[in-house]
């Protein structure tokens, strides 16, 4: 609810992404006894530090927010987040380059939001994004994409795990990591590969926020090339001269695309991916056919 009684609602969050979560609605100002409509407030300079004070009677409200952020942040903690969409540019809810002004008036933009500020804090691997954000493409995707590996992370650790579990686990998302983030793909994999011997919390904490920091990196056309080719060298698609070739080509093709125009989505080479498996049958299927 805006302070002027308004509202800013997304069609995407609410009817598309809407239909695939349970959303937990928070709304600092009016939780925190605020009122709507209610004067603008914004953050201001202050010595070291940043104050929240209302625009034309300067009344500081900074010590209620803060207290209210940290209980409803803890509160929060009992909800079972899977990922959070805070309001570009407010005060209270802005992740980022949030306006602060100085004694002079002047704003910079370099502020986060006060409740913004303390959920981070409490929840530093939950995917967090802004709303105007997600009007780009790639990064509505990465949010999205973030979303649903927390949630099913939570679902690994929430109940008694083994090893082998994390194991399974990470197999099944390895690949997804190599197209974000090379380099933590192979820190993760040690990880794991060295996880029976570290104490059980910690290995926890440690893959945790090494996945969610790899997944927060955008992944690129080039590198999702790369995870093809990577399948191709680890799978039966390529398992004649003539069709490895061929798959040689068609991965060459995606990747000069993707170096004419950083704007390609990854489901180009995706969906290029899926139409080389349908042509390409597993070695059961290529004997069979042989032998007919």
């Amino acid at each position: 609810m805006r302070f002027d009684g308004g509202h800013k609602r997304d069609a995407f969050l609410t009817e598309t992404f809407g239909r695939f979560v349970e959303w937990v609605p928070v709304c600092p100002e009016v939780e925190c006894g605020f009122g709507t409509p209610r004067e603008a407030m914004r953050l201001e300079r202050a010595g070291p530090g940043v104050r929240l004070l209302t625009v034309k009677t300067r009344i500081d409200l900074t010590e209620a927010m803060e207290r209210y952020s940290r209980s409803r942040v803890a509160a929060l903690a009992d909800e079972d987040l899977s990922g959070y969409v805070l309001k570009k540019d407010s005060p209270s809810c802005g992740l980022e380059r949030v306006k602060v002004y100085d004694p002079h008036g002047t704003p910079a933009r370099g502020g986060r939001g006060l409740f913004a500020a303390a959920l981070v804090e409490a929840f530093p691997h939950l995917p967090v994004e802004e709303e105007g954000r997600l009007a780009d493409p790639r990064l509505r995707d990465n949010f999205i994409e973030r979303v649903f590996a927390y949630w099913r992370l939570r679902g690994l650790f929430a109940s008694r795990w083994t090893v082998g579990d994390l194991v399974r686990f990470h197999t099944a998302h390895k690949l997804l990591v190599l197209a974000h983030a090379p380099e933590r793909y192979r820190r993760l994999g040690r990880l794991v590969a060295g996880a029976r011997g570290m104490p059980r919390r910690n290995l926890e904490r440690r893959y945790v926020a090494g996945l969610m920091e790899a997944l927060a990196e955008l992944a690129t056309t080039r590198r999702h090339t790369n995870v093809l080719q990577h399948m191709a060298a680890t799978s039966r698609i390529g398992s004649t001269p003539h069709r490895s070739a061929s798959w040689r080509r068609r991965l060459t093709t995606i990747d000069a695309a993707s170096s004419r125009s950083s704007c390609r989505s990854r489901s180009s080479a995706t969906t290029r991916g899926r139409s080389m498996s349908r042509i390409w049958p597993d070695r059961r299927t290529w004997n069979r056919t042989r032998r007919n």
